[in-house]
């Protein structure tokens, strides 16, 4: 008995006529006839009553048949876990991003890259850059999309430009300044402000600092958060102003409104980073893609003051 004897049968049984199932086939209606008169030779059964009309199953073509398909069944589970095995496994690419990326220019990038390869699983995580940049050190991630790298990450990842967007000032809705257009920030000089800790976000309160500085003041420091929603949270509740990149207000933020800062202007750059160990021709193209998309997503979008959202 091999496996075609049984496919003839299940497929003469589900025709009812040997013609039809030869047709179904594709082969001959004697070769059809001459296998299934096989099987029931080597069963010593008849399978079938022939009759003018078609095929009619006997009582044990009846019990045969279910075990016949499930044969089929289980035989086609083994060739397609087979081929499994023989087909390459899909690549991975792990990307570590802050919650502004994604509406900013990785989610669009994703699209043209996951349409164009197929053979590559593409996962994603939010993280600090604090926790990419461990996570890139771990092996944990491919690549990290965060602001402004810290200079002495050159020294460990390559870095590459994708985004610039300059620095707005937060405010409560409520805020006295919340309609204006545009603020200097020595306007807040008397302001308590909530920034971001050094832990998850290093490098942005000497950001502040600096900014405050050329500004001509020091900031009152009234709270730190560990992410972007918490500290629009703080702001929203009335724990301080704050100086966050304008592509931060794609997020929701009831409570709050971004305005221009017209005094001093400084630009938050976006970058990719990257260990040289795990480059690969795939990464290169998501990170020419990254450029292309936030050419395309406008990284300084206009603020709108008077409203919340």
């Amino acid at each position: 008995m091999e496996l075609r004897h049984l496919r003839y049968f299940v497929m003469a049984a589900a025709e009812g006529s040997v013609s039809r199932a030869a047709a179904r086939l594709n082969i001959s209606q004697p070769a059809v006839s001459r296998q299934i008169r096989d099987l029931e030779e080597e069963f010593g059964v008849a399978l079938f009553d022939r009759q003018s009309g078609g095929l009619r199953l006997t009582e044990a073509g009846e019990a045969a048949l279910p075990h016949a398909q499930d044969l089929l069944r289980r035989a086609g589970d083994l060739a397609a876990a087979m081929a499994a095995l023989n087909r390459p496994a899909k690549r991975s690419l792990r990307v570590g991003f802050i919650a502004t990326a994604l509406p900013g220019f990785l989610a669009a990038a994703l699209r043209v890259f996951n349409r164009e390869h197929e053979d590559v699983c593409t996962q994603i995580r939010e993280m600090s850059p604090h926790e990419q940049e461990e996570a890139l050190r771990g092996g944990e991630i491919d690549i990290a999309l965060l602001g402004t790298p810290c200079p002495q990450l050159a020294e460990e990842f390559r870095i590459e430009p994708i985004q610039k967007t300059p620095m707005a000032v937060v405010l409560p809705d409520d805020h006295l300044l919340a309609l204006r257009g545009s603020v200097e920030l020595g306007e807040l000089a008397e302001e308590p402000f909530v920034t971001l800790h050094e832990k998850h976000f290093p490098g942005r309160p000497a950001m502040l600092e600096e900014l405050c500085g050329r500004a001509g003041f020091v900031a009152k420091v009234q709270a730190k958060a560990a992410g972007l929603q918490e500290m629009l949270g703080l702001i929203a509740g009335g724990a301080g102003v704050g100086v966050l990149p304008a592509d931060v207000h794609q997020l929701p933020h009831p409570g709050v409104v971004f305005v221009e800062m017209s005094h001093p202007k400084m630009e938050l750059v976006s970058s990719a980073l990257w260990s040289e160990g795990r480059e690969s021709a795939e990464l290169l193209e998501l990170v020419d893609l990254l450029k292309s998309a936030s050419g395309s997503v406008s990284a300084t979008s206009t603020l709108t003051p008077s409203t919340s959202s």
